[in-house]
């Protein structure tokens, strides 16, 4: 259920997205909404975001489920349930440098920091477009586009990970991984790391969120 605050936008055009993406095997999920007019965009209203992305990864869990148990097999596999201490998350709001880097195609090191596209396109088994990488680039840049992040100079992205490490990254002896906020994000911290990113564009008057977490 829509927080009474913010509303789904951009449906259609999110919906053909999310088709292509995982067509070539994108791991990302995401949803554009819009808050009330009258309603001050401040960190309680990204964190709502992120309870409807919440609301919306176990729908699609649960309509997984409802087909996976046709089958006599896996009649008896439990429900699937997504911990998620949100009030334990903690907001990092990017800086202007952090968020023009987010768009950039040239950053192509999913463990570099932010490197948006690097994750967008190499996934554990690398994304295949069709039309190879000129494909890619086009539906990375509609994605930003309808994500709203090709406004760099107004908008406010708050990164909610951004203190999580993965196993990879970590050294016991001088680097403690903190506890993840939502048992989502156990895949990807096992190596290819995680994203949970919420996007207020101003000008538009939207707000996004995208998440992902994977492993092979």
């Amino acid at each position: 259920m829509v927080s009474s605050a913010l509303r789904f936008v951009e449906e259609e055009k999110t919906a053909s997205l999310r088709k292509r993406m995982n067509d070539a095997g994108c791991v990302f999920k995401f949803l554009v909404l819009a808050p009330e007019s009258v309603v001050d965009v401040n960190e309680s209203i990204h964190r709502q975001a992120l309870n409807v992305l919440h609301e919306m990864l176990l729908s699609e869990m649960l309509e997984w489920h409802e087909h996976r148990i046709k089958d006599p097999a896996y009649q008896n596999t439990q429900k699937p349930l997504i911990g998620w201490d949100l009030e334990s998350a903690v907001a990092t709001p990017l800086s202007r440098d952090e968020v023009l880097s987010l768009t950039q195609i040239d950053r192509t090191d999913i463990f570099e920091r932010l490197a948006l596209y690097a994750s967008f396109l190499y996934p554990p088994y690398r994304a295949q477009f069709r039309r190879g990488e000129s494909e890619a680039q086009s539906v990375f840049y509609e994605w930003c586009e309808l994500l709203g992040l090709n406004d760099p100079e107004d908008i406010v992205v708050v990164n909610w990970v951004d203190a999580l490490n993965t196993e990879l990254h970590t050294c016991d002896d001088d680097i403690f991984g903190v506890t993840p906020w939502s048992d989502y994000f156990d895949a990807g911290l096992e190596w290819w790391g995680v994203w949970c990113l919420t996007i207020w564009n101003p000008k538009r008057r939207t707000i996004s969120a995208l998440i992902a977490s994977t492993t092979d």
